[in-house]
């Protein structure tokens, strides 16, 4: 109901966007604007010809904690705040940008996108803890060196061995069924997982039912898809074999080794009770599901990892959850949900349908560039957040449309993930403090370094915090970010939170922590109130904000910046990547 509903908002919002009226005007705001990429000479263009004012430029106070939290996933401290504020050179973003490419916190950022996309966690019943520590290596490997990114889907797709020592098995293992079902359910949890993750549109629905009489609201290409076409999709699965055995002894749980056989092929004839309506007893040859293309070769696994990753839905999808993760929204959107009968303007979606690809021109280009760059993961990222788009302030000085979004007239404010909660509360409070990881030789010090959500095990005050704000558990409950009123009266009332701002030496404060920091060198008040604003929200306070927090002082300063500290944690604003 939840994915019916996001395609049926979705497609209101892609009606509104092409009737929105077209209101030239000959000197528009966004003008004089840097256009350095395509990316701004597609929607600046666009929303000049359409009389559409963008949003103004962020400052630099907006920009650098934008940029940190989307590259490294925290707040930057005021150091670094002010050390880029007062930095005077031109090309001082673009310079940023390539300095937080480079370092650790980018690599735990992505490592962190990728680990969520793929939902490996030692949770699971045939992923114990050392396929979960292999399976972050593969990831954080394929991160840190910027390895293709269809050589990485190659390798996942293409896995074979044991769950415990084999990169990329743990994915598979991850997605086997039931214990006591047929491996065609196993089969067919995989293949809708490929197609969404890797190519943007769900198939799930079409394993249970054929389309038409079912998807006639929401999905036109689905609605010409039957379940035989999914099963021969499906069928390129159909000779990977997973052997489950167990350990002995104490330590006793079940394993996996994930392998190909050289026969065989998806037959409806199941061996066991299915979660899905019957099949027929017909037998399915691998076919592409967008073409039709039947398999060249007799590894079929490896047939569809040459199909996949040279299909160009591949880099547009993969642009397109990019471009979603940075702006909110995909230029095709839901990103997970593409109707591809209405994403190519040659050929033009039927009556009463909006296309569904708000800027093809863009897409396209975007694909073009991921794909001549070698696929690189790290250079989209590059140019993305390099484009005056992206740096586009949340503050809108006109009348806001709904329609805009789809011209990404203004940056669109998300919640921060539960992991960016806490690593920027720790990096505003000064009191970040060493989790230890399960089979690990170091501890790590922030939320993004963990390896799945049932870390840190030995620390409840961590995990419940990330619980409240949306964790998830990577297996039946998918991390999020959106509204959250436990995660507010979490931060607010639980002393894992209250304790990192106390100014006074009592119980359960560091003594080093951000308040007794501020209080020690303040020149005055209202320098101990400039800079904890700037530590906790990297800005300066209004006057107003200035005013209203000295006319409050009723203490000694330690305490009332106690006070302070805690009210800017709880505010919009910190809680919000604005």
């Amino acid at each position: 109901m939840a994915m019916r509903a996001a395609w049926q908002s979705s497609r209101q919002l892609d009606a509104a966007f092409q009737a929105q009226p077209k209101t030239v005007r000959k000197k528009a705001a966004t003008a004089d604007y840097p256009r350095d990429s395509f990316i701004d000479q597609i929607l600046l263009e666009k929303m000049t010809a359409d009389g559409v004012e963008a949003a103004p430029l962020t400052t630099d106070q907006e920009f650098v904690r934008r940029i940190y939290l989307d590259l490294t996933g925290r707040i930057p401290t005021p150091e670094q705040t002010l050390d880029f504020v007062n930095d005077q050179q031109t090309g001082k973003r673009a310079a940023l940008i390539d300095r937080l490419q480079k370092s650790p916190a980018y690599v735990d950022q992505f490592t962190l996108y990728f680990g969520n996309k793929f939902k490996v966690t030692r949770a699971n019943r045939y992923v114990g803890l050392a396929g979960r520590n292999v399976f972050y290596k593969f990831v954080r490997d394929f991160v840190e060196r910027d390895q293709p990114y269809n050589q990485f889907i190659t390798q996942l797709l293409t896995a074979q061995g044991d769950v415990d020592t084999s990169p990329g098995v743990q994915f598979w293992a991850r997605n086997f069924s039931d214990l006591d079902g047929p491996v065609q359910d196993t089969w067919d949890n995989t293949t809708d997982v490929i197609t969404t993750q890797l190519m943007g549109f769900k198939t799930e629905c079409i394993s249970c039912h054929n389309g038409r009489g079912y998807l006639e609201k929401i999905n036109v290409w689905l609605t010409r898809k039957n379940r035989a076409d999914f099963w021969a999709m499906s069928a390129f699965l159909s000779r990977t074999n997973f052997l489950r055995w167990s350990d002995n002894g104490p330590g006793y749980r079940p394993k996996m080794i994930v392998f190909d056989r050289d026969y065989g092929n998806y037959s409806g004839a199941l061996s066991a009770p299915s979660t899905r309506p019957a099949r027929t007893d017909a037998s399915y040859d691998p076919t592409w599901i967008i073409n039709g293309e039947p398999a060249t070769g007799e590894n079929y696994r490896a047939e569809l990892a040459r199909k996949l990753t040279t299909d160009r839905q591949f880099a547009k999808a993969t642009v397109n959850y990019l471009w979603a993760h940075f702006f909110r929204s995909g230029i095709v959107d839901p990103p997970d949900g593409w109707d591809l009968s209405r994403v190519d303007p040659n050929r033009p979606p039927p009556e009463g349908w909006p296309m569904q690809n708000s800027h093809p021109e863009l897409l396209e280009q975007l694909a073009d560039h991921f794909i001549s760059h070698g696929y690189s993961i790290k250079e989209m990222v590059r140019l993305i957040t390099s484009s005056s788009v992206y740096q586009l302030s949340s503050r809108y000085e006109g009348t806001w449309k709904p329609e805009y979004a789809r011209y990404f007239a203004r940056h669109n404010p998300s919640r921060l993930s539960a992991e960016a909660v806490y690593d920027s509360l720790v990096t505003a409070t000064r009191t970040d403090a060493a989790m230890t990881v399960f089979g690990w030789d170091q501890p790590v010090r922030f939320a993004n370094q963990l390896p799945d959500p049932t870390e840190p095990s030995t620390d409840d005050g961590v995990t419940n915090l990330l619980s409240q704000f949306g964790r998830g558990n990577w297996l039946n409950v998918p991390s999020s970010n959106g509204p959250n009123l436990l995660g507010l009266l979490y931060s607010m009332n639980d002393g894992f939170v209250v304790a990192r701002t106390f100014g006074t030496n009592n119980r359960g404060t560091i003594l080093s922590n951000r308040v007794l920091s501020i209080h020690a060198r303040a020149t005055s008040d209202e320098d101990a109130i400039s800079q904890m604003f700037l530590a906790t929200l990297s800005r300066n306070p209004t006057e107003a904000e200035t005013a209203a927090v000295l006319a409050r002082r009723k203490s000694r300063r330690e305490e009332w910046l106690s006070d302070l500290q805690w009210a800017l944690l709880n505010k919009l604003d910190f809680l919000f990547n604005y």
